[in-house]
């Protein structure tokens, strides 16, 4: 379920030219595209952002990605964009299993990894269960581990990628949600 919460909470996040930090971004004209995903395995899990950003713009975006990652730990995401959500990844599930190729990669997402067998038929209901609360609770989880890395690829300064890092090392170091 908290992997479900997550897949949920990465579309309003990154999902849509009208998403939280990636719809806003684009709006500003910042970024060019951007993505944000979490995966679980059996010894780990993660919860990744990337995009592609001008050096001139980095920091406005990262500036719109702190707001949004704190206003998503306080719990502050309407009903409604909850339920736009769960609208989504039911289409995303229906359309996904048209092939051979999408039926049996979902079959196999666990199963090499821990034997886990997905219940295909079960996959409406599970995203209909996916509540505000899971989604906050998950997200604080990854937040409070304290684990986290962050990389730079282009011909910037070093001192921006520092930069950049420790604005979001802010983010590791309040613990104070619902501020």
């Amino acid at each position: 379920k908290e992997l479900a919460a997550m897949h949920h909470l990465n579309h309003l996040l990154t999902g849509t030219m009208h998403s939280y930090i990636f719809g806003t971004a684009r709006k500003q004209g910042l970024a060019y595209s951007m993505f944000s995903g979490a995966n679980a395995s059996v010894y780990e899990s993660s919860w990744d952002f990337g995009g592609q950003v001008n050096h001139e713009t980095a920091t406005q975006l990262f500036d719109i990605m702190q707001k949004q990652i704190k206003r998503i730990l306080r719990g502050d995401i309407p009903k409604s964009d909850l339920e736009a959500a769960k609208s989504y990844m039911l289409g995303r599930y229906q359309m996904g299993g048209q092939t051979p190729g999408q039926i049996c990669n979902f079959y196999t997402g666990r199963y090499f990894s821990d034997g886990t067998i997905n219940d295909y038929e079960g996959m409406p209901k599970r995203i209909a269960g996916t509540t505000l609360e899971c989604m906050v609770e998950t997200a604080r989880q990854f937040i409070n581990a304290e684990t986290w890395a962050f990389a730079m690829v282009g011909s910037g300064e070093h001192s921006t990628a520092r930069e950049l890092a420790s604005g979001l090392s802010e983010l590791y170091k309040s613990k104070n949600f619902e501020g």
